[in-house]
């Protein structure tokens, strides 16, 4: 898989989590890349599903991506 494709992948996961309310809460970083980890901020007592999710997000690009994000939270 070519770079660029394996970024679009990475992102439209990420894109997911994001439209279905997962908020990013945390990244650890290591040398396999980025485990950005998302934790659903609404939970109704009725669902049942589980409201944290992790992601290793090992392309460069989309790890840019991820972090545009949470600079982009923290400023609105």
């Amino acid at each position: 898989m070519s770079s660029y494709n394996q970024y679009l992948v990475e992102k439209e996961k990420i894109d997911a989590l994001l439209q279905r309310g997962y908020k990013i809460k945390n990244v650890r970083e290591n040398l396999s890349g980025s485990f950005v980890e998302f934790e659903l901020k609404d939970i109704s007592e009725n669902r049942k599903f589980e409201n944290k999710k992790t992601l290793l997000v090992t392309n460069a690009d989309a790890r840019k991506y991820f972090s545009s994000l949470i600079i982009q939270e923290k400023k609105d």
